[in-house]
């Protein structure tokens, strides 16, 4: 299978980490450019959803550029809250027809066997062929290769039901070769973001030899596996507008496109 690129609706939305995270776009509106750009799809951030109004939800299902994963950031403790933020998460995936749906754990040493309980018994009431991707997330307590793999054959050890997100371009070759090597093929997709020194979001073209020693770790899985374009230049800076993320997420998207397959 070859690799799809998507664009994460994250990324063109300002209001990512406001307070209230309201929505100040319609991604529906995006998605006739996505797709003409050359995206193969739409990573869909939650409340691009969840506070979306039936037209709005309407306009995604019929879009040319399809949602193929939910990225929801519901908790995975046993409080009734975030039981109901779960079946929330699993009814939209639904609705929305996605093939696969983000999730984090949380950082909770003592809750640990409470989070991975709780993803597998929300894993199986996602829909038929839909399959829960665990980002594995700094702050969480699956934010180590080592720690994921033990997760994932203690409790995750369906292929069908589970896969992992990593992050190829914030951390080093070396420890990157490290999820691939002891994930193997349950890396199944990455979120694409570069970062300076000084933890300022650039294109991946201002880093063209350390984005490029990322994609030589993964090794086979270079080739196979799906991208979110998940933040780009722009973000968290004045020209933090969907235009101008749009444009710096074009040009990531041409960088990845001339060197994977």
């Amino acid at each position: 299978m070859a690799a799809r690129f998507l664009l994460g609706s994250i990324l063109l939305e300002p209001n990512r980490w406001s307070k209230e995270k309201t929505p100040t776009l319609r991604v529906s509106e995006w998605a006739a450019r996505a797709r003409d750009a050359g995206f193969d799809g739409i990573e869909l951030w939650e409340n691009h959803w969840a506070k979306a109004d039936e037209a709005e939800r309407a306009a995604l299902l019929a879009s040319p550029c399809p949602v193929v994963y939910y990225n929801t950031y519901a908790p995975f403790d046993d409080a009734p809250r975030s039981r109901a933020a779960r079946d929330a998460a699993a009814e939209a995936t639904r609705r929305t027809r996605a093939t696969g749906v983000k999730f984090n754990v949380g950082n909770a040493p003592a809750k640990q066997e409470e989070y991975l309980r709780a993803a597998e018994a929300w894993a199986g009431s996602l829909p038929a062929g839909c399959r829960a991707l665990c980002e594995c997330h700094p702050g969480t307590l699956l934010e180590t290769p080592e720690a994921a793999a033990k997760a994932f054959s203690a409790r995750w050890a369906d292929p069908a039901r589970f896969g992992a997100i990593v992050h190829p371009f914030t951390q080093t070759p070396e420890r990157l070769a490290d999820w691939v090597r002891l994930l193997g093929e349950r890396v199944v997709h990455a979120h694409v973001q570069i970062r300076t020194d000084k933890d300022a979001l650039v294109r991946l073209d201002r880093k063209p030899r350390e984005a490029e020693a990322a994609l030589a770790a993964l090794g086979d899985r270079r080739d196979r596996i799906t991208y979110t374009l998940e933040f780009t230049e722009g973000t968290r800076t004045p020209d933090d507008k969907p235009d101008v993320l749009f444009k710096n997420a074009l040009a990531d998207l041409r960088f990845l496109r001339e060197r994977v397959s």
